[in-house]
């Protein structure tokens, strides 16, 4: 008599190179998606203050990392086999040319502009930006009209991801904080906030 095989079900998670051939056959046309940890998330679509503030911030990070960075908005970082977000801003070190081949792997700062999001950019992300040793993330949270300063990979001690943050400070209108990679430039959180 043969012994009946049990099988549970599984999530069934998504490398990058999966990711990017679902791409290119069109499955996300007119989609904000993100491969986080090997799933799919569809982000909601911006509302106009959310851009504006995506825009306000580049360019004033424009300003500050002017010569030897590379400023993108809404772009892919490649953070692992599994996990490629959109962070609404980041600051990669070198230009747009080094990364003519493939995203990249890392970043010296990355922001999150968040509304409806709040809550997934201070968990989700925080655990995938840690988990990947970003030193500086920065949440502009548009609903408390401030800006979360996120420094310090921790091992998480719930154990949901491998990092969190250990040092998160909180800056609201002419209060100044200055971005890890170039501690002498001073960044007034109002000028980020629309």
């Amino acid at each position: 008599m043969a012994t009946l095989q049990i099988a549970e079900p599984r999530i069934r998670r998504w490398s990058r190179d999966e990711f990017y051939q679902m791409m290119d056959l069109g499955w996300f046309l007119g989609q904000s998606v993100e491969l986080i940890r090997g799933e799919i998330i569809e982000m909601p679509n911006q509302k106009s203050g959310h851009y504006a503030c995506i825009d306000k911030t580049s360019r004033r990070l424009e300003q500050v990392f002017a010569t030897g960075f590379w400023v993108r908005t809404q772009a892919p970082v490649a953070l692992g086999g599994d996990t490629e977000p959109n962070p609404d801003v980041s600051v990669v070190s070198g230009s747009r040319e080094d990364y003519l081949q493939q995203h990249p792997t890392t970043a010296l700062l990355l922001v999150e502009v968040s509304d409806s999001t709040l809550r997934f950019d201070r968990t989700t992300k925080v655990g995938i930006y840690a988990s990947a040793a970003i030193g500086d993330y920065w949440i502009v949270n548009l609903p408390d009209r401030q800006v979360e300063v996120h420094r310090r990979p921790i091992s998480d001690p719930t154990g949901e991801f491998d990092c969190v943050y250990g040092d998160v400070q909180v800056f609201r209108g002419n209060q100044t904080f200055c971005p890890l990679a170039l501690p002498t430039a001073s960044i007034m959180a109002e000028e980020l906030l629309p």
